[in-house]
């Protein structure tokens, strides 16, 4: 299949998008005194923010460990939503380099996945040191976390792959993924638990698949290795499979015309 092959050259080739993403990030950094962490300092003006509301209104028993998951759930949408919301303007931006240079859209992908994913890695001490403070002990099972992160980035390409041709061809695309990304952060078990709703409101979280990439980042950091983490393994799969075909239908019929939209 070209389109699998494709992926694998810009994975095993990363020179363009690696280079690509260190100088925009340099970039958009280049006057600030602590460049990338000021996405960690707003996350963590915003997990306050939460953390004290929650704490007065509903008093959750254990505070700590209830500010260690509000930060991992919250620092971890907010990687997946900036990087679903940057891909539907990936092609417009990069709209003069594909006029001049025969480049695969897939290095844009890439580097777009792995500017966010090198921002997002800045909130990791934030994430260890609510760890050590918290009633969590460090186990084995930590490590299936990076299995989970695998398997989100994967899905996380493939969609983004599609919705950064799809945004090219319908123009509608950047808003029903901007109006998504709202709706979906309160349709998710981010601010909120679980535990909270009914039965019936916990069954249709199953429907959810952001619901399953935050269950499989998250609960091995919280020691919390129990058939949900399972389901959402599967399910995660399922939706890679489904995505993948859905892209080789994409690159099929659009991905070598689409200079043709811009």
């Amino acid at each position: 299949m070209n389109f699998l092959k494709d992926f694998f050259k810009c994975l095993i080739n990363p020179d363009i998008w690696v280079f690509n993403s260190h100088k925009k990030i340099i970039l958009k950094y280049k006057d600030t005194v602590i460049g990338p962490f000021w996405n960690v300092v707003n996350s963590i003006f915003l997990i306050t923010i939460l953390s004290f509301s929650f704490f007065i209104f509903l008093n959750p028993e254990n505070f700590k460990d209830f500010v260690y998951r509000l930060s991992i759930s919250v620092f971890f949408w907010i990687f997946i939503s900036t990087f679903l919301n940057e891909s539907t303007a990936i092609l417009e931006n990069k709209r003069t380099i594909l006029n001049e240079k025969r480049i695969d859209i897939k290095n844009f992908v890439c580097e777009n996945i792995y500017t966010n994913f090198i921002i997002f890695l800045h909130s990791f001490p934030v994430i260890l040191i609510l760890f050590f403070i918290s009633d969590f002990k460090l186990q084995f099972n930590i490590i299936l976390t990076f299995l989970g992160l695998f398997l989100v980035l994967s899905n996380l390409i493939l969609i983004g792959y599609l919705i950064t041709i799809l945004s090219v061809i319908y123009k509608d695309i950047k808003k029903i993924v901007e109006n998504l990304v709202y709706a979906i952060f309160f349709a998710t078990p981010i601010i909120w638990s679980e535990n909270m709703v009914e039965e019936k409101i916990q069954e249709l979280l199953v429907f959810n698949p952001f619901y399953h990439f935050i269950v499989l980042f998250r609960n091995p950091l919280m020691n919390n290795i129990n058939e949900k983490f399972y389901q959402s393994l599967l399910i995660c799969s399922l939706l890679m499979i489904i995505v993948f075909f859905l892209n080789l239908r994409i690159y099929k019929n659009f991905e070598k015309k689409i200079i043709l939209y811009l």
